[in-house]
């Protein structure tokens, strides 16, 4: 059996410490959820708890959002692929939806979500 080397012990170390730092990173969230709307280097931060529409304009025409029953969506978007419009209803920290022709970016910031007992606690895309 190999024994292990000094490189092997530096990469384990590595590895270890980008692991701890990034769930130290993502478990020191906090505060109440907001909804955090970058569009042409401005940038707007909503409560996600309060029913709100707002509409932001881009390069290619404006991009409307809704807030509603803790949740945000894209209702719609001037842009060709309408991909941002079918990405749905998200309402969890760390979800995003992005509108690239647009240059919008709406991202859900705050405390995480403990998920309860059965069910799935991350979500993947």
């Amino acid at each position: 059996m190999k024994q292990l080397t000094l490189i092997d012990i530096i990469i384990f170390t590595i590895f270890l410490t980008i692991s701890i730092l990034s769930f130290t990173l993502y478990t020191t969230i906090s505060g109440k959820p907001e909804v955090h709307v970058t569009s042409g280097g401005k940038e707007w931060v909503y409560d996600l708890s309060v029913d709100t529409q707002a509409s932001f304009e881009g390069p290619v025409g404006f991009t409307s959002i809704e807030i509603s029953n803790n949740r945000v969506h894209v209702h719609e978007s001037d842009c060709k692929n309408q991909v941002c419009v079918l990405a749905g209803w998200i309402s969890k920290p760390g979800e995003w939806i992005a509108c690239l022709p647009n240059n919008v970016f709406i991202l859900i910031q705050g405390e995480p979500v403990i998920a309860k007992e059965g069910e799935v606690d991350d979500t993947s895309f």
